[in-house]
C-alpha cells in the first residue's frame, strides 16, 4: 500500500502528515477504500477534516489585530433569509471600507442556529478601523459582539469554535469571500518513513502518531513558525516549499 507525506503551509503555521493510501499520488489519494467503513464514520472523518481546513484558512489569510464578529437576529427569519440579509450586510461593509479608503474586505463566516433555534452569525474579517457602533448600525438586525484575534499564529481553536454545528445546509459548513488566499500542499511518496522534519526556525506545538480507519497508521506534526506575521517578521520563505523542509 503507498505511503504519502503531506505537506501543509498556512500563514505562520506548517503541518506535516504521513499515512497509508491504496490509492495513487493525485487527487483524492488521501482517502481510503471506503467499502468497509461505515458511513457514520465517513461523516465524522469528513467533518473532523472540513474544521481543519477551516483552520487553515484563517491561519493563511488573518493574524493577530483582525476582527472576530458575532451577528445575532432579533427573531428567527430561516436559514435562507439569514443568508439574504447577511450578504446584503457584506455589501455595506465592502462600501464602508471603500469610503474610509481601506483595502478589500477578506472574510469567512458561518452560520449557525443555536439552541432556540435562532440564527446568528461567526465572521472573521481583515482589520479595518470601525467601531462597534458603526458595526452595529451596519447590521441593523440585532446584536453585534466584536474581538480581535490575539498574537499567535494559529487559530485552529476559532475555527472549530464555529465549526462545532455539524450542519450542511445551503453549501458549505464554512464559506468565505474569494479573494482568500490558499494554504500551500504538497503531496510526496514516502520511500522510507523517517521522522517527521521541521522546517528551520519553527516550533513543534503538537506530535502524534494514531491508527485512523480512513488513513491507517498516521503520523502528524504542527509548528509554527518563531516570531512569524503576528510578531512583524514576515511569513515562510519560498525555499520551505520545496524538499523534506
Amino acid at each position: 500500500m503507498p505511503r504519502y507525506l503531506k505537506k501543509i503551509w498556512a500563514g505562520d503555521v506548517y503541518e506535516a502528515k504521513e499515512y497509508n493510501s491504496p490509492r495513487q499520488k493525485g487527487k483524492g489519494c488521501e482517502r481510503a477504500m471506503r467499502e468497509n467503513i461505515s458511513p457514520e464514520k465517513i461523516a465524522e472523518y469528513n467533518f473532523l477534516e472540513t474544521r481543519k481546513k477551516c483552520g487553515r484558512m484563517i491561519n493563511a489569510n488573518f493574524k493577530a489585530g483582525d476582527i472576530f464578529l458575532t451577528l445575532t437576529y432579533r427573531e428567527r427569519v430561516g436559514i435562507e433569509d439569514a443568508l439574504r440579509l447577511f450578504r446584503n450586510f457584506i455589501w455595506r461593509l465592502k462600501r464602508l471600507r471603500k469610503r474610509k479608503g481601506m483595502d478589500a474586505l477578506k472574510y469567512i463566516y458561518v452560520i449557525e442556529t443555536g439552541k432556540k433555534g435562532r440564527e446568528h452569525l461567526h465572521m472573521i474579517i481583515n482589520d479595518m478601523d470601525v467601531t462597534l457602533k458603526e458595526l452595529t448600525e451596519l447590521w441593523g438586525l440585532g446584536r453585534v459582539m466584536i474581538s480581535r484575534l490575539e498574537p499567535g499564529g494559529d487559530y485552529t481553536g476559532l475555527a472549530f469554535y464555529i465549526t462545532k454545528e455539524n450542519y450542511k445546509e445551503y453549501g458549505r459548513r464554512w464559506n468565505g469571500s474569494r479573494n482568500l488566499e490558499k494554504p500551500k500542499e504538497t503531496v510526496t511518496e514516502v520511500v522510507k518513513s523517517r521522522r517527521l522534519r521541521v522546517p528551520k526556525n519553527y516550533r513543534v506545538v503538537e506530535e502524534i502518531n494514531y491508527y485512523s480507519d480512513m488513513t491507517g497508521f498516521t503520523r502528524y506534526m504542527k509548528a509554527i513558525r518563531i516570531g512569524g506575521e503576528d510578531y512583524g517578521e514576515g511569513k515562510p520563505h519560498e525555499q520551505y516549499f520545496d524538499g523534506e523542509g
